[in-house]
């Protein structure tokens, strides 16, 4: 999941370098704009020096359409710039609730793993007692073993040294384990 971070941290530096960067063209496209309107302004007032030849009527609609004009570039500029912020603000708030929905995605998928690891130690609990009666019945086996191999060893000793005595006979002692 860390991974998962830093690559939305890099995409979201890269995003924020790609809207300065967007936001620096529109900046420098207005400026070009105003440039250009605040030239034609100047041309409009200029003409005034020249109403006598034009005509007052033709330069006051000259000078109401260019007013018109910037008016409604200015009204373009402020609406352009709110749909721009609500976008903003709509991809954050998106953004914040699909790292809220990964996260709580995380959340369910570690509880599922634990679920499941539980169950599987849960059911292996027959297993465990199975191989730990085994080993106790190997244990008492084992011991039985012992026990009767030291009652034969016991029995042996007992015929061999009841034997000599009946025979009179002295035979060498053999070493048996006890």
């Amino acid at each position: 999941m860390t991974d998962d971070l830093k690559e939305t941290e890099q995409a979201d530096m890269t995003g924020q370098t790609t809207k300065s960067e967007a936001a620096d063209q529109a900046d420098k496209e207005w400026e070009d704009l105003r440039r250009e309107l605040e030239t034609l302004g100047e041309q409009v007032r200029s003409l005034r020096d020249h109403a006598g030849a034009l005509g007052e009527t033709v330069l006051g609609n000259m000078e109401l359409r260019f007013q018109d004009v910037l008016s409604r570039a200015h009204a373009y500029r402020n609406t352009t710039e709110s749909q721009m912020d609500a976008l903003r603000k709509l991809a954050l708030s998106q953004a914040g609730e699909t790292q809220k929905s990964l996260k709580e995605t995380g959340m369910r998928s570690a509880e599922a793993a634990k679920d499941k690891a539980r169950e599987m130690w849960e059911r292996a609990e027959p297993l465990r007692q199975g191989a730990q009666e085994v080993g106790q019945g190997f244990l008492r086996a084992w011991s039985e073993l012992a026990g009767s191999f030291g009652k034969a060893a016991e029995k042996m000793q007992a015929d061999r040294t009841g034997d000599t005595a009946d025979n009179g006979e002295s035979k060498p002692k053999e070493n048996f384990p006890s």
